[in-house]
This record gives C-alpha cells, structure tokens and sequence, in this order.
C-alpha cells in the first residue's frame, strides 16, 4: 500500500499542449463509436457519419470543462510542480465524466430516449472501461519516459558544471563585479553585487530577493513586480528566468537534479531548489553548459 501510495504521489508532468488532449480524446471517440457502433447507431440508416462527428464535437466541447475550465477555476490544485500521477488520474477520472455526460445529452437529442440515469450510467461506464487502460498505461510509459530523459539531461549538465575551474565565481562572467538595483511601486530599492544575487522569487505584490552575504543565504522583501525585476537583470546575461515565478543566477548553480516533471537547481551556500519550468528548460540547459565550457 505504501508503495502505492508513493507512487501515486510522485511528480508527473501537466498537460503539455491542452488542444493536444481534446483533439486525441475526441478521435478515440469517434473511431470507437465507428468500429463498434454501440448505444443504437448501428440501427441507425441515414446520416450517420453525421452523427457520429456529432459526437466528436460533443466530446470536444466538454472536455474543455476539465482541460481548461477547472484548471482556471483551482489553479491551486492545477499547479504545474505539485502535480503528481494520483492528480493526473483523478483529472482522467474528471475527463471520463464529463465525456459521459456529453455523449448522454447528445444521445437523448439525437435518439429522444429521455435524461435517464441508467443510460447515463451505462455511458460513464462504457467511457471508464474504455479509457481506463491506456490512461494507466500512458501514465507509466510518459512517466518512465520523461524521467529518464530529464535524468540524462541533468547528469550532463552536471559534468559541465563539474569541469567549471572556479565555482562558484561569477566574476568570470561580463558585469560580474557590478552592482545590480531592484526597486519596485514604492521608493524603496536594494542594491547589491549582481554576482551574490542566489534568486528572486515572486510571492503575491513582493519578490523575495535571496543573496549571499558573508558565504551565507539571506534574503529582503521588496514591493515590486517580476516585470521590474527581469528589467534591471537583463544586462546581466547569467541571471534568467527558470519559471513564471523564479528569476536565478546561473552561476551560483551547483547540481542540478531531475524528475518526471523537469530540473530543479541547487545553489551555493543556499538550502532552496529552483524549480525549471519546460518553458525556460532548454534555454537554462544552454546557458549552464556554454558558461561552464569556457
């Protein structure tokens, strides 16, 4: 059970490209209808490709409750780096339901039979059979997949980290001795060396802006935007953006560890990991092998 447990909580990725999903899902849909022809439409003896594209739009349309709706409506719960394989079933246990409840309504137009629970019963229960074994098998076979693509990309991140001659040291870097000044809505500002910035994270109105000082992690609380702060680090080429809410200095990395959802840093005299978005992942893996193949 404990294994079970901790399978169902490990980190999976989210929906890659949510179009990708409505497209895939309503085209299963509609060759199983095809093949099959259940719930009558083999009965059925004009326009029935028709109404079998009927269905696919159906099932398109509903899927956006739970591929785009819900995610909009709980982004809490639809956070890309607490999202885990139990999250992803459930989510296809949503997808499942309101698939049926489509084909149910559609049925009821189509065929006249009534809003009936058991017909809807028998719809959610023809869907859960049917999708439920590719789902588990996908989710074992993306899973696998991704975690060892993003194992390999870390390992070799890290060899270039490890041939680097003198880490962390930044003042290799152009502007390494420089002064960097956040300032944000109000007049307040910090200044320091652009080279002891660890990251800056945003957390709600503030950044929280995490730095070295005397070989130890401290941080500041500035009222200021994520905007404003990638602005006055864009001269500073080794200080990017890993995720939407994590800007990171790219030369105070030390290791870089990876999982089914991506890369998460670990940084010099810092306990914090960064997490590495898929958006910034190829442009952080870049950088980190150019500057430490010098």
């Amino acid at each position: 059970m404990k294994k079970i447990l901790k399978y169902l909580s490990s980190p999976y990725p989210l929906f890659y490209q949510r179009w990708k999903v409505a497209l895939i899902s309503c085209g299963i849909v509609f060759f199983i209808l095809l093949l099959f022809q259940p719930f009558g439409i083999s009965a059925i003896s004009h326009n029935k490709l028709g109404i079998l594209l009927g269905y696919m739009v159906v099932t398109g349309l509903f899927l956006c409750i739970p591929v785009y709706l819900l995610p909009f409506l709980f982004p809490d719960f639809y956070e890309d780096e607490r999202w885990t394989v139990g999250k992803h079933l459930l989510n296809n246990l949503f997808i499942f339901f309101f698939i049926a409840v489509g084909l149910w309504l559609y049925s009821d137009w189509i065929f006249g039979w009534g809003l009936r629970w058991d017909i809807f019963c028998s719809f959610l229960a023809s869907t859960v059979v049917v999708g439920i074994f590719p789902t588990a098998f996908f989710v074992m076979l993306n899973r696998n997949r991704f975690l060892a693509s993003h194992l390999q990309e870390a390992m070799e991140m890290n060899q270039y980290l490890q041939k680097a001659e003198s880490i962390p040291n930044c003042n290799r870097m152009e502007n390494g001795k420089e002064y960097i000044v956040f300032s944000g809505g109000t007049k307040e500002s910090f200044e320091l060396i652009a080279s002891d910035l660890l990251y800056v994270e945003a957390e709600g109105n503030y950044v929280k802006i995490v730095y070295r000082k005397n070989e130890k992690c401290t941080q500041k609380m500035l009222r200021a935007t994520m905007k404003q702060v990638e602005e006055v680090s864009r001269p500073f080429s080794y200080i990017v953006k890993s995720h939407r809410a994590f800007l990171v200095n790219l030369c105070a990395v030390s290791k870089v560890s990876g999982n089914s959802q991506g890369y998460r840093l670990f940084l010099y005299d810092c306990e914090d990991s960064i997490p590495v978005s898929r958006a910034y992942s190829k442009e952080v893996k870049m950088l980190i092998e150019k500057m430490n193949n010098r």
